[in-house]
């Protein structure tokens, strides 16, 4: 979750409370509020860039080196064999 999503839920949460009836609503409104804006603030620390210079540049490939792309496992090719299984009844079998 980025730090503008949850101050995002914590402003709608604090709107919530205002057009709260009961005392009890609009405190643990404002409870989980203010516990979105502390979640949002830590999330914002940890996405500030520490990068040094050299960490920041992206490596792409040339343009005329193709992608590798490994599978992690094998699929099969080829036709596949259809197998029909029967259903079985629910509940109690008929009296005839």
């Amino acid at each position: 979750m980025t730090s503008q999503f949850l101050r995002h839920e914590a402003a709608r949460f604090r709107g919530m409370a205002e057009d709260a009836d009961r005392s009890a609503t609009k405190e643990r409104f404002l409870a989980m509020a203010a516990d979105y804006e502390a979640r949002a603030n830590i999330t914002h620390e940890s996405e500030e860039p520490n990068m040094s210079e050299e960490d920041s540049e992206s490596v792409e490939p040339a343009p005329d080196e193709a992608a590798k792309i490994t599978l992690g496992r094998k699929i099969a090719t080829g036709l596949k064999e259809t197998v029909v299984v029967q259903r079985r009844p629910i509940g109690r079998p008929r009296r005839e």
